[in-house]
């Protein structure tokens, strides 16, 4: 979907070069093709020298003849760039947008045009292409649009489709924040290795292997995450009386708990 297609990426901080570099990787759009903006003269020139693609300060300059325009810039910022793009962008061009709490509609109403925009979060393990992203379209998307954002960020870890804009609050609470609830679980048990004898560099990699291979697992067996929990579980065994310490904790509701007030925070910067 992206042969010949030109893309320009407004704000090429850490989400944008990597996607960047997930495209000029994995061979999905020529380094011809590809533009980056920055604010800054001197980050816009190293981007240019490490992936050989041009680089601007002014915007403007830089969409005009693009077919895809990907905003990964902080949400603080939307208005101000939209304001200054909006007088030559095209309804024939796509724009993808990574934004944070910026509804599709935001967008569509500060261009004033019947414009194609796609809202996507990814997250921070994107960084080493084992991200997971969510799309939702805009009113005036179709199937080619949707694909080719599917292709871009395909490049950088998984991807899923949803149609319920209201829906991409939970999407920033789960897998957005997510990374931060998984840190803090695998902080707490290397202190409970560290604290029963082990090595903290050792107990920090049995846990963090333990949960790539949990998480592996889910994913590829495609089973229930408690039959994978029961099939470790042995009658009168070790895993049993841990996993009674954690649930006297409120292991459950408390990460229940943290979806729940991240999705409303989340409603709250939207609105």
């Amino acid at each position: 979907m992206l042969t010949n297609k030109k893309v320009a990426i407004i704000g090429v901080g850490k989400i944008g070069e990597t996607l960047l570099n997930g495209m000029i990787k994995n061979n999905l759009v020529k380094e011809e093709n590809i533009a980056g903006s920055t604010a800054q003269e001197a980050h816009a020139q190293k981007i240019n020298k490490k992936y050989g693609i041009k680089t601007y300060i002014n915007n403007k300059e830089m969409i005009l003849g693009k077919d895809i325009i990907i905003l990964a810039i902080k949400p603080q910022m939307m208005k101000k760039v939209l304001s200054n793009i909006k007088d030559i962008i095209s309804e024939k061009q796509l724009i993808i947008s990574i934004a944070a709490a910026t509804s599709t509609q935001f967008i569509e109403e500060c261009l004033e045009k019947n414009i194609p925009v796609i809202r996507a979060m990814p997250n921070t393990p994107a960084l080493i292409n084992e991200g997971m992203t969510v799309l939702c379209p805009g009113k005036y998307i179709d199937e080619n649009h949707i694909q080719m954002a599917i292709d871009i960020f395909g490049a950088i870890g998984l991807v899923e489709v949803i149609h319920r804009e209201e829906l991409m609050d939970v999407v920033t609470a789960l897998s957005g924040s997510g990374p931060a609830y998984a840190y803090i679980i695998i902080e707490s048990l290397t202190e409970g290795g560290v604290r029963m004898g082990l090595p903290r560099e050792l107990a920090k990699k049995l846990t963090t292997q333990t949960f790539l291979g949990a998480s592996k697992m889910v994913l590829e067996t495609g089973m229930h995450p408690a039959l994978l929990k029961d099939a470790v579980t042995t009658p009168a065994g070790v895993t049993v009386d841990g996993l009674m310490e954690l649930e006297d904790g409120g292991i459950r509701v408390a990460l229940i708990k943290a979806i729940s007030r991240a999705t409303e925070k989340s409603k709250e910067i939207s609105r």
